[in-house]
């Protein structure tokens, strides 16, 4: 990442984690390493994002979350994150939450 001595925000340190990731990222393992203790705090802060990688000319993709016990995929609006308790199929808890990842935006000349 970059120097240890710089402060920076958790919003800011999360946009450098998903600029500085390939591919796509947990939303758990996120919120394991930026130490946050509520997944509400953490959809609050993704969702701030889009508009400052929207800028940077970046978008955030959001994989739907999933369950593990049956492997419905809960169907969401595009610009929705959400992290279900329970399966609405199976009524098991054991679900996998949604993943995201910045791709670059082209743009049209």
């Amino acid at each position: 990442m970059e120097d240890s001595n710089t402060w920076q925000t958790r919003r800011q340190k999360l946009i450098n984690i998903l600029k500085e990731y390939g591919f796509s990222i947990d939303l758990k393992s996120l919120m394991r390493e930026l130490e946050y203790s509520n997944k509400k705090y953490l959809i609050k802060d993704i969702m701030s994002i889009t508009k400052t990688l929207r800028n940077e000319g970046l978008q955030l993709v959001i994989s739907p979350p999933s369950c593990k016990a049956c492997g419905y995929v809960f169907r969401h609006k595009k610009t929705e994150l959400k992290i279900p308790s329970k399966c609405p199929r199976c009524r098991e808890q054991r679900i996998e939450w949604p993943s995201i990842r910045v791709i670059l935006i082209r743009k049209i000349l």
